[in-house]
């Protein structure tokens, strides 16, 4: 798993850091990554929160955005994650 994120790397090393987190994070200050991705709002130009599960074979398994449900982003990507067929 890793995260990106539009903060400068140092900024996501501390916030992994302080939440002892289990996987990376990766700095995106340019947004080479979330173009890549097509996750910025196209009027205001902010990272949209968009979880994405892609496979072993790099097909996406799952792509789900909500700004307002963060708690939606886990369990749509364990969910993912457990299906038998998806990997």
């Amino acid at each position: 798993m890793i995260g990106v994120s539009a903060d400068a790397q140092e900024t996501n090393d501390a916030f992994r850091k302080t939440l002892d987190l289990p996987y990376l994070l990766v700095g995106d200050p340019g947004g080479k990554i979330r173009g890549a991705y097509g996750v910025k709002w196209p009027i205001f130009g902010l990272a949209q929160r968009v979880t994405y599960v892609i496979g072993r074979d790099t097909r996406i398994r799952l792509a789900f955005w909500s700004e307002l449900d963060v708690d939606a982003h886990t369990r749509r990507a364990c969910a993912a994650l457990n299906a038998p067929s998806a990997f």
